[in-house]
């Protein structure tokens, strides 16, 4: 009897063993496909292993898919759609994940854990996030310019930075609040004090109160995507106010506006109560325009444009391949980047990517990350060259 038994338990230990082995390797095999590890949390009530276990795996599967949502979307999509994410996509994980398999598990403490390789179905996925509005093209970042006032009573401290803007004014308390709740959702927002506006510019594109005329006349000088107008009403004592409207470069037209206003009982003990004050009305502001600001920039079909750039100064392939490396993995909407012809010490490279060409030599000026300080610069002949500086190399 205890020999049978013996047999048995050992039968059951290689089946358990030979099913882990099988999921490994399974697991390796598909590398060439969306492969998420993930844990998952089961508790045990009243001794029901098997049903612990069965949540365990469905709060996996669960993570699974919003691990690859937040991976595939980026930051900016994620918040912006979330609630429609949270209503149409997540509750229905099961029915995007593909194939899963339990690596390990283990019962601790009243709970059940299993580790598990979930394989998300890609193209099931993508359709049902086309169907709801969500697209999953690589894009880059939307590019916005705020043009937003402030003032303070009763003191009547008024702060636009449009009326002189070459002044350096320093960034206002809406301004920053804006700048960060705008980047922290993905948004490109434009650095006034680092951007210089290219072209001229008429007197009236100075005053308070803008025209979407002039309105959109900033945002073209600035090469942004949307402008952000408005006013941030400071009442000591009383209330704080803000309005904006975001409308469409390209088009002119409003995309969407939104308002808060949060009352003050006493004037505030330091200035940071009404920063923190603005920074709550901005967000929730934010919240309402985000959405509609993608939607709108996103729903434009994007241009596959191609562009040859001259690497001059090359010192050496690895220089080459440095910033190849740039191009594909650091600047968004690149496609393709080939090298077609070498003379002397310059490379010529031509590139695909998706959007607006400024926008795409701009991101290239603008990256810290090369070993080598670069200059881009058009030429009277209309190349694109690339000057790798001498002053500023380090080997990779």
């Amino acid at each position: 009897m205890d020999f049978h038994c013996s047999k048995g338990i050992l039968a059951l230990t290689l089946i358990f063993a030979l099913n882990i082995a099988s999921a490994e390797a399974q697991l390796e095999t598909d590398t060439d496909q969306a492969q998420t590890l993930v844990i998952g949390t089961g508790e045990i009530i009243d001794g029901n292993v098997s049903n612990a276990r069965n949540m365990a795996i469905s709060e996996a599967l669960l993570k699974g898919v919003e691990v690859y949502l937040a991976g595939s979307l980026g930051s900016q999509d994620m918040v912006n759609h979330f609630p429609r994410l949270l209503q149409d996509v997540i509750p229905k994980a099961r029915e995007w994940v593909a194939n899963y398999y339990i690596l390990a598990e283990e019962r601790i403490a009243g709970r059940y854990k299993v580790l598990v390789g979930v394989k998300v179905n890609d193209e099931v996925l993508k359709e049902r996030l086309r169907e709801i509005g969500i697209d999953l093209m690589d894009r880059p970042p939307i590019k916005v310019l705020f043009l937003v006032s402030q003032v303070e009573y009763p003191e009547g401290e008024l702060s636009y930075w449009w009326q002189a803007p070459g002044a350096g004014f320093v960034l206002a308390p809406v301004e920053l609040a804006l700048h960060n709740v705008f980047e922290a959702r993905g948004f490109h927002p434009v650095n006034r004090l680092l951007s210089v506006p290219e072209g001229e510019y008429s007197s009236e594109m100075n005053a308070l109160e803008l025209t979407n005329e002039d309105t959109i006349g900033w945002g073209k000088l600035f090469s942004a995507d949307v402008v952000i107008r408005g006013r941030c009403r400071v009442i000591l004592g009383t209330e704080i106010s803000l309005e904006l409207e975001a409308l469409h470069v390209e088009s002119g037209s409003l995309i969407d506006w939104g308002m808060e206003v949060e009352q003050m009982e006493e004037p505030p003990d330091d200035v940071d109560q009404v920063v923190e004050t603005i920074e709550r009305l901005v967000d929730n502001v934010a919240a309402r325009l985000s959405p509609k600001i993608s939607s709108t920039i996103h729903s434009e079909e994007p241009t596959l444009n191609q562009l040859e750039l001259v690497l001059q100064g090359v010192r050496n392939f690895s220089q080459f391949r440095v910033f190849k490396d740039l191009l594909e993995n650091e600047i968004s909407g690149v496609e393709s980047v080939k090298q077609t012809r070498v003379r002397n010490n310059a490379m010529y490279i031509s590139v695909e990517f998706f959007g607006d060409e400024k926008r795409f030599l701009d991101m290239i000026s603008a990256q810290k990350s090369l070993p080598f300080a670069t200059d881009v610069k058009e030429t009277e002949e209309g190349e694109i060259h690339v000057l790798i500086r001498e002053d500023n190399y380090d080997t990779p």
